[in-house]
């Protein structure tokens, strides 16, 4: 005789299927290894399980290790797999940097949560989940199968309002603001690496592109951050050799790649 699983068992799977589903649909799945990240030394990158291809980017620094994102499913094996590759384990990390909070990026946050967590300040209640995403895809999967949160005050937040430097012993991030993926997506600036999170995404049939209409909050929003990020880096004459999504595509920086994704729309 088969069992069938309680009528809450079934939505909760069912839900999950929708999800991997939709996000194998808009590409944001597309599994293309990172490019090797140059100036970046003592650096790893690892994705995680799952139809995403969520990225956990982990680099050693003069102070502690500092982590990218923190990935999705099965999350907790390769970032332990990625730090020992640099020699170092869950207790040397020391700082997380959030491109944003969707529930595909934080998944790793309890084996970290002694360190001190990094993300734009409008970001911040959506990662505590006291704000819902205003996204259909992230709103109604989180309302259906909500992720595992930490509570205010259970970490440490370090919220920036906008641009800025932070300091690591003797290196150095560079944060800017990129809304409209989310409210307080941004991205960092490692060396010659800047990961982007999802204001930049890839689909089965093209990109790279601006983020992605029915996982964003303000997809024109998501457009023009793009076009004012362009324009504060060059504002600086600073010019990425990598360009890194929140889902493990790298692509080589410059004005090819700027033009190809500014002119999608």
């Amino acid at each position: 005789m088969t069992v069938l699983p309680a009528p809450r068992g079934v939505l909760r799977w069912l839900t999950l299927l929708l999800v991997s589903m939709l996000l194998m649909v808009s590409g944001a799945c597309a599994a293309r290894a990172p490019a090797p990240l140059h100036d970046l030394p003592e650096a790893v990158s690892v994705t995680t399980a799952g139809p995403s291809n969520s990225l956990i980017h982990a680099t050693r620094t003069s102070a502690g290790v500092i982590l990218v994102d923190l990935g999705w499913w099965g999350a907790e094996e390769p970032l332990e797999e990625e730090l020992a590759r640099l020699g170092v384990g869950l207790d040397d990390v020391t700082d997380v940097l959030l491109t944003h909070a969707h529930r595909d990026h934080i998944r790793a946050w309890p084996l970290v949560s002694h360190a001190v967590f990094h993300m734009a300040r409008a970001e911040v209640d959506h990662f505590h989940g006291v704000a819902e995403p205003e996204a259909v895809v992230p709103r109604v999967a989180d309302r259906l199968l909500p992720p595992e949160r930490p509570a205010p005050g259970e970490v440490e937040v370090q919220a920036f309002s906008g641009d800025t430097m932070l300091v690591f012993g003797a290196d150095t991030v560079r944060t800017f603001l990129v809304p409209g993926h989310t409210a307080g997506s941004a991205a960092y600036l490692m060396g010659e690496v800047l990961f982007v999170g999802d204001a930049v995404a890839h689909t089965l049939t093209g990109g790279p592109q601006p983020a992605l209409a029915l996982y964003s909050d303000d997809a024109a929003l998501a457009r023009e951050s793009l076009h004012t990020l362009r324009a504060r880096l060059r504002n600086l004459g600073l010019e990425p050799a990598w360009i890194c999504t929140a889902h493990a595509r790298c692509e080589e920086g410059g004005d090819a790649f700027w033009d190809r994704v500014l002119a999608f729309y």
